[in-house]
């Protein structure tokens, strides 16, 4: 109890001396008041400490039988309480004035014009207005000169509101534009109804605001999908977009290419491409079925040089009979490889002799696909022959008639001389 009254009379005095120093420096006028305040503080804290230190009456050591030295350090006076560690207050990045600050995805157009358009619509509006009324009061209670300078104030006024919508619909765009960054953050990509949604507009205002923002170049490299639902915000994004629209309008093409009805008026015609695109979809159907990116990039080539090879023949009634070993045998037997790839890979264990026949397989689609592409090739060159041979003519006919770069030139050199010629008179 002896050290809790200690530090208690400690606090006390302690107290009183701050407190009477205090006051006095709240009524202190010169340095020499506050120096002897600060003085008065140092002796009370002294004295204070002292006193704790000076020993009591009856405070001496405890009596009783002493067993001989405490062995250890001698224990103070004192045993302060535990303090409670109170737990650590979150770490706080100071404010350094030389950091650099995050530089903006999109930085903000400047509003001066809005605002300038705005406030100046607003003052002048107002002074324009109040004239305006003025007069016409005045007018109004008999001096009839006066209207014409209220209409005049009037028209002003008019001016001025139209300043005042144009500044505010600017201001109001500029804020859309700012909240439309916030909402993308650094996303590559974000849709236009969740655009629409962070400003509270429809859709269609949105998608027009947007349009608005990239022609002004305020949204750098940054593109809306041909449907007008997807915001991109860099070029890459568009190119991979690009890409998979490609890829879907060719998948696309290749559906109604094989789903297209025949009839060119030829029966023997007609039922041999209905033939092939059967095999096209049940090569289409597989490629579905088999995993791995290599076999399916292998049979899209293929389902490819199948169908420009039908629509050859459908528009060439008489190449028909070129593709008669293509459609009896390599067709069907390309058809039986894929399905003995399906069944081996459909197998649950995958031993040694199904993979090496499903990479035999594999193997040999590359030459099935090679020799698609040389018929492919072989169809046009019938044309390619004929195209050269009209070329060979029509050189043929063009330098018998003088008309090539070099008959040219020995045509026109006598022409020249002759010109030059001095001895060419010209007579009336």
């Amino acid at each position: 109890m002896s050290n809790n009254s200690d530090f208690s009379d400690l606090g006390r005095d302690v107290g009183r001396a701050v407190r009477d120093a205090v006051q006095d420096f709240t009524h202190s006028r010169t340095f020499d008041e506050i120096k002897r305040s600060v003085d008065d503080i140092r002796r009370g804290v002294d004295d204070a400490i002292d006193k704790m230190n000076s020993p009591k009456p009856g405070s001496g050591p405890a009596s009783g039988p002493a067993s001989g030295p405490i062995p250890g350090p001698v224990e103070p006076p004192f045993q302060a309480a535990p303090i409670r560690q109170e737990p650590a207050a979150p770490q706080r990045k100071e404010f350094n004035p030389k950091r650099k600050k995050e530089k903006p995805r999109f930085p903000a157009p400047s509003r001066a014009k809005s605002i300038t358009f705005l406030v100046l619509g607003i003052v002048f509006g107002s002074i324009f207005s109040l004239l305006s009324v003025a007069f016409l009061l005045v007018a109004m209670l008999g001096a009839s000169p006066m209207a014409f300078p209220a209409g005049f104030f009037g028209v002003l006024a008019a001016v001025s509101a139209v300043g005042i919508i144009s500044g505010g619909v600017g201001c109001s765009f500029h804020k859309r534009f700012r909240a439309y960054c916030e909402c993308l953050g650094r996303a590559d990509f974000c849709t236009v109804e969740q655009l629409a949604a962070q400003v509270g507009r429809s859709q269609k205002k949105t998608l027009r605001d947007l349009n608005k923002m990239i022609a002004r170049g305020w949204f750098p490299h940054c593109h809306i999908d041909r449907a007008g639902t997807t915001f991109m915000a860099n070029e890459e994004t568009y190119r991979q977009y690009l890409r998979a629209e490609q890829s879907r309008m060719e998948r696309e093409n290749r559906e109604a290419a094989r789903s297209a009805p025949v009839d060119t008026g030829n029966k023997e015609l007609d039922e041999a491409i209905e033939e092939g695109r059967a095999y096209i979809r049940r090569i289409h159907e597989a490629n579905d079925a088999i995993p791995g990116e290599e076999v399916s990039r292998r049979l899209d080539e293929m389902e490819d040089i199948g169908i420009h090879i039908f629509a050859v023949v459908e528009h060439n009634p008489e190449k028909l009979p070129e593709i008669r070993r293509f459609m009896n045998y390599y067709l069907p037997t390309t058809l039986k490889l894929l399905d003995a790839y399906r069944e081996f890979d459909r197998q649950p264990v995958q031993g040694e002799t199904l993979a090496s026949a499903k990479r035999e397989i594999e193997e040999t689609l590359d030459t099935i696909v090679l020799a698609f592409r040389n018929l492919l090739d072989s169809l046009y060159e019938k044309d390619a022959m004929d195209v050269s041979a009209d070329i060979s003519v029509l050189r043929a006919m063009f330098a018998r008639e003088g008309l090539t770069g070099k008959d040219f030139k020995k045509k026109d050199a006598p022409a020249a001389q002759e010109q030059d010629d001095p001895q060419i008179e010209l007579k009336l």
